[in-house]
């Protein structure tokens, strides 16, 4: 029975009846390699791809540089670098998946209604990007080693496996004893030299054993594989099977860690009946192809990437054996023969002189052995076949390759094509300098740092391009956004909120407040608002600033209990204090100003702090204080101070009475006259100081400043009214307070920003370990309850139409403060313009995310792009091609992005932004279209109106059908009803041509 297994055994071997038969692989060895059958080590590596744009001269500056850092390693023997990349359009949704999924997740955990959106743009994407997939398996074979050191290891592991059962204890099974003693030395210099280089350029993963054979599971099964599956390997329990798998007696396969093969094969592969170059893997067709002789030029890969067809999937790889004497002994031995030939043949002259030519070569540069082969793939056999006809073409006019469909066995010419998989391959070795197998490699795709993201960008060649919002990539969330109109900007802004609302690991809504000049932002908060349910509407709140008491805010407001500012409070309030003094139209700073304002500012705390002159409590002024007060029992006397209302109030767990009791206790706008006049330490110090060369005191000059503010902004001058309430996701529009024209209204315009800021992230910048200390002891538990609610969340701050402040410092000046302590307290701040001198250095220098939605109107601009932000010459160029506008394919972009480490290269890629017809409905700022879309959220509700619009008109926009009808069919609008008009009529029959879509329980209340 034995005698007739093993002669069995040794016949499947030769004819390769078996996958196990195909594969090196035998085991592991630690977390990272693995052992293949001869002894030798291998390890995996995802090379992710570049984060930068290559050019022409980039490229050429990399090869060079690489070949320089590994040409010595792979001038000895036994050592092979096996490329393998991979573009499979049939599995587009696996690199969205986890982002996708995340996404939804997060919308479940936060009660949002958006998860039909989400999905839409996921569907949109998978048509609209391509999987793309590059690993580098690096293996270093026993022959590395010294032919006497090698001879002593065998011997050293043969002595060791005596006590083991052998070196192959399990016929079916791994081996743990096969792994050459002191080989692992070599294999891990190897490495460190290969990837300290590659790395110096590229974004690569070292992967783990485990992560690596799911990688090749999933190849092999078209991504069948769930990611929980794992293979079984030394050091995980061992799946002991009640059967003889082999008929030894010894034989121990079924008490030990299957043989990897057979895990990795859930199925027999099989030559195609119907064709015998084709491979079935059952729901699958597999094509090989080879590379059968040396280019005639070598071409880098980019060139053959943009000539395969977008719909054509495929895998490549590409071996590089080392060994530089190896090769040129082999070519030297051809020469001679041919020139020993020569006169019999002048084909035979040629050889010689093709092999004089390789070896000049190699005189100046390091000779490899590489062999390149191919498959593609397809559900059906004329699919497959097409797909092998187009991949075939486009490979042979690669630097007029030879290409070979099958030599021998199709399934081992597939095999080639898996990462690692092989010892043997069946391509023709060809002999290439190292700097041309390296400029051959497919080592300089883009790739995003970001595996998985909410931000889901494309690349110009339709490589999906993650982005996470406030990652740990990043030491801060900063950003500049530059975008004449027309080019996106909204949509990019709703967009980029959108990504950080669903960011996994989000339980409650974030913080994200956005202070616009009209109303594009609102229609981005009212459909959050519409997303959620009943009970949390009030989390999303759209407001527009007016000029009147109801929005009176106090930016002189302290957090409870605290009698003076915290220091980043107190900083906004010398900035708006000194906007409010400085002259319209003014752009030159007034001497000694700024330090009176800062000296005014502490002052007036002092003045009206408990010790001093404190505001007096009165009955009346606030009911739901009196009210409270009378419902505890709170008896004080006549003469008490706001100040102990508030103490008595918050030792009464009544905090919403407490703060409302404070707003009476803290200085306003109007008492800072009256501090001027009698705080000594200020007329003290500037009592003789004069601006205007002497003709006003610089406190007169101040006093009447600020008597000109209370006058002109009443809603200043007050204790605070208006209140966001509990609402998160927030909108203020400025448009009514905040006009062009007048320098008069441009520092108008300046103070709204700054008030509207204030309103909006002054509780942003809270954090236990820095705000506590500052906090009176009192009330440092509450305000701990209060800032740990909130600390691990995000919290945003946009400043859209950045470029109405760019006469008013003070704006500029607090958005720099905001920019540079956002990044200590989670505040992610964005800074949204028309103009790009409104982005100074200063801030350019602070922020690590820049985004050009558009490359300007004249090259002056593009030179304007280049001074201020630096791109490289490559990303100039890519701009200038793909920044037109928003169309088809979306918005295009040159993002330009830093990583928190500072050794990792600047991110710099042209980017797409494509969002699917929901979401371009829910941002559309269009007149028309914003109408339409008005009209129909009165009738069903928002979110029954986007779902409709977005089946009506898939490409976000009625604008065309509302023209046509406008020129054509103008008398069929006609209606008895005066009060209807054209948006009336047409949202009418787009809501009863869609009456499957409206749910019921979505419309609008009135």
């Amino acid at each position: 029975m034995s005698i007739g297994f093993a002669i069995s055994n040794m016949l499947n071997r030769v004819f390769k009846t078996n996958v196990l038969h195909y594969s090196q692989l035998e085991t592991s060895s630690g977390e990272f390699n693995l052992v293949t059958r001869d002894g030798g080590l291998m390890t995996a590596f995802e090379i992710k791809g570049t984060f930068g744009i290559v050019g022409a001269e980039a490229f050429r500056e990399q090869i060079l540089s690489l070949v320089d850092g590994l040409s010595s390693g792979l001038s000895r023997p036994g050592y092979r670098l096996q490329f393998v990349f991979r573009r499979d359009p049939l599995n587009s949704k696996e690199a969205l998946r986890r982002s996708i999924s995340g996404a939804i997740y997060t919308l479940n955990q936060l009660n949002l209604d958006l998860e039909d959106m989400v999905k839409e743009r996921g569907q949109l994407l998978e048509k609209k990007t391509v999987l793309e997939t590059c690993h580098l398996i690096i293996t270093t074979y026993p022959r590395a080693m010294h032919p006497d050191i090698r001879k002593e290891a065998v011997k050293e592991r043969s002595e060791k496996a005596k006590v083991s059962g052998g070196l192959k204890p399990g016929v079916m099974s791994q081996s743990p004893s096969l792994e050459l003693p002191g080989l692992e030395m070599l294999h891990s210099g190897f490495i460190n030299q290969v990837i300290s280089k590659l790395g110096e350029k590229l974004s690569i993963q070292k992967l783990e054993v485990h992560e690596y054979l799911l990688l090749i599971r999933k190849q092999i099964t078209q991504f069948g594989t769930s990611d929980k599956w794992r293979a079984y390997l030394p050091g995980d329990s061992v799946p002991m099977r009640l059967i003889d798998e082999v008929p030894l007696d010894n034989d121990l396969s079924h008490v030990m860690w299957p043989d990897i093969s057979h895990q990795l094969f859930s199925r027999e592969p099989k030559i195609h009946e119907k064709d015998p170059t084709l491979v079935d893997i059952g729901d699958w067709c597999i094509a090989p192809i080879m590379v059968d002789q040396r280019p005639q030029e070598a071409k880098p890969f980019a060139d053959l990437f943009a000539s395969i067809d977008r719909d054509v999937p495929y895998q490549m790889s590409l071996v590089i054996e080392s060994g530089h004497e190896r090769v040129t002994q082999m070519i030297s031995r051809k020469k001679t023969f041919a020139s020993f030939v020569a006169f019999a043949s002048s084909e035979n002259k040629l050889i010689r002189d093709a092999a004089e030519y390789i070896l000049d070569i190699a005189a100046n540069d390091t000779l490899v052995s590489a062999q390149i082969s191919f498959s593609t793939w397809g559900r059906e056999i004329e699919e497959t076949r097409r797909n092998r006809s187009k991949l075939k073409t486009a490979v042979e006019a690669w630097g007029q390759l030879q290409v070979v469909e099958e030599r021998g066995d199709a399934i081992e010419s597939w095999f080639n094509t898996l990462p690692g998989i092989s010892a043997t391959h069946l391509g023709t070795p060809i002999p290439l300098t190292v700097t041309e197998a390296m400029g051959m490699s497919p080592i300089t795709r883009p790739v995003s740092p970001w595996a998985d993201g909410t931000m889901l960008y494309r690349t110009i060649d339709e490589k999906a391009f993650p982005y996470l919002p406030g990652s740990t990539l990043q030491n801060a969330n900063m950003e500049l956004v530059f975008a004449p109109p027309g080019f996106g900007k909204s949509f990019y802004l709703a967009a980029a909120n959108m990504g950080l609302i669903t960011k996994p690991g989000n339980t409650i809504l974030p913080r994200i407040g956005i202070l616009d000049i009209g109303f594009s932002s609102a229609m981005f908060v009212d459909m959050v608002r519409d997303s959620l349910p009943a009970h949390m509407k009030h989390l999303a709140k759209s407001f527009r600033m007016e000029m009147d008491a109801k929005y009176a805010v106090n930016f002189f407001d302290t957090p409870l209990g605290c009698q003076r500012p915290l220091s980043v409070d107190r900083e906004f309030v010398v900035n708006m204090l000194t906007l409010l003094a400085t002259p319209a139209g003014r752009s030159e700073g007034i001497t000694r100003l700024p330090e009176l304002v800062s000296n005014l500012v502490d002052a007036m705390y002092d003045y009206f702090s408990e010790e001093n002159n404190p505001n007096m409590y009165e009955p009346g002024i606030d009911p739901e204080v009196d009210a409270a007060m009378a419902a505890h029992n709170i008896n004080v006397h006549s003469e008490v101070s706001w100040w102990k209302i508030v103490r008595v109030l918050h030792q009464q767990g009544l905090h919403h009475e407490a703060i409302q009791a404070q707003r009476f206790a803290v200085p306003t706008l109007n008492d800072a006259t009256t501090v001027l006049s009698q705080a000594s330490s200020i007329s003290d110090v500037y009592g003789t100081a004069m601006v205007d060369n002497g003709q006003e005191s610089i406190i007169d000059f101040l006093k009447t400043m600020i008597i000109s503010a209370v006058n002109d902004y009443p809603i200043l001058s007050q204790p605070t009214v208006f209140s966001l309430g509990d609402a998160r996701i927030v909108s203020i529009d400025l448009m009514n307070v905040a006009r062009d024209g007048s320098a008069q209204a441009e520092k108008k315009t300046g103070v709204m920003y700054m008030l509207g800021r204030q309103i909006i992230c002054r509780d942003f910048y809270r954090k236990v370990d820095i705000t506590l200390p500052e906090i009176p002891a009192e009330f440092r538990a509450y305000h701990k309850r209060v800032i740990e609610k909130d600390e691990s969340i995000p919290k945003k701050f946009c400043m859209d139409e950045f470029h109405r402040t760019s006469k008013v410092q003070a704006v500029r000046s607090q958005a720099i403060v905001d920019i540079r302590e956002g990044r200590k307290y989670n505040v992610h701040v964005s800074l949204l313009s028309q103009l790009l001198e409104d982005f100074d250095d200063n801030m350019v220098k602070l922020v690590n995310n820049i985004i050009i939605l558009s490359k300007g109107i004249s090259e002056m601009s593009l030179n304007e792009i280049r001074e201020r932000f630096a791109p490289s010459e490559d990303a100039v160029k890519y701009m200038n091609r793909w920044l037109t506008g928003p169309g088809a394919e979306g918005s295009s972009m040159l993002y330009i992005g830093q990583l928190k480490s500072e050794t990792s290269p600047k991110i710099e890629q042209v980017l797409r932004l494509t969002l699917g017809p929901t979401e371009i409905w829910a941002y559309s700022t269009t007149p028309t279209d914003v109408s339409l879309r008005k009209r129909m959220s009165d009738r069903i509700g928002l979110g029954n109106a986007l779902r409709v619009l977005a089946k009506a008109y898939p490409r976000g926009s009625a604008q065309a059908d509302i023209q046509k009808i406008l020129s054509e069919n103008a008398a069929d609008l006609e209606s008895d009803d005066d009060n209807l008009n054209l948006f009336d009529i047409l949202a009418d029959r787009v809501i009863k041509a869609h009456p499957e879509l409206i749910d019921p329980t979505k419309m609008r209340v009135a």
